[in-house]
């Protein structure tokens, strides 16, 4: 089965996104801003509810870049279930790997032709040149996950492709 959403056209935009399987809706996920000191970050923030479970999770990158690359760690109803890294050297392909509790990690990987693959049998591509969509095609390996959470890992991968990664003062 794939999962799509439509992403938002300006990237800091806060409006809800449909998580979609098939033609069903299964969830829906939001950016948010967080609050630092009186400043605004526009780093990539979600919150997320799913449809198919009623979780909600919420998707929170550090205020900070570790040595590391970017991370985001990841909650489940409040409770840290997870984190994401991001590869910190920009001269490879951009690559995240998530951790959540209780599955095996997913590491998401671009490649040359503008998708990406999901533990190298899975994939995410970018279809469709004005009005753009995202698809992502899991096999069976990760239909133990809730689809909206995936769903969600594959914003974070596709938002923070072209986030810099340097280190915040």
């Amino acid at each position: 089965m794939v999962i799509t959403y439509i992403p938002p056209k300006l990237e800091t935009s806060t409006r809800e996104i449909a998580i979609q399987k098939g033609k069903y809706i299964i969830g829906y996920m939001q950016r948010y801003q967080q609050g630092i000191e009186g400043q605004l970050d526009t780093g990539v923030n979600l919150e997320v509810v799913s449809e198919e479970t009623n979780d909600e999770y919420t998707i929170q990158q550090e205020l900070f870049h570790s040595n590391a690359g970017l991370v985001w760690t990841i909650f489940k109803d409040e409770v840290v279930i997870g984190d994401i890294q991001s590869n910190p050297d920009g001269t490879k392909k951009h690559r995240i790997i998530a951790n959540v509790k209780g599955h095996h990690p997913i590491q998401v990987t671009s490649t040359w032709k503008r998708t990406g693959k999901i533990n190298k049998k899975s994939s995410t591509v970018i279809k469709g040149l004005f009005n753009h969509k995202i698809q992502i095609d899991p096999l069976h390996e990760l239909k133990e996950i809730d689809s909206s959470l995936l769903a969600s890992i594959v914003y974070i991968f596709w938002s923070s492709h072209e986030q810099p990664n340097k280190k915040r003062s």
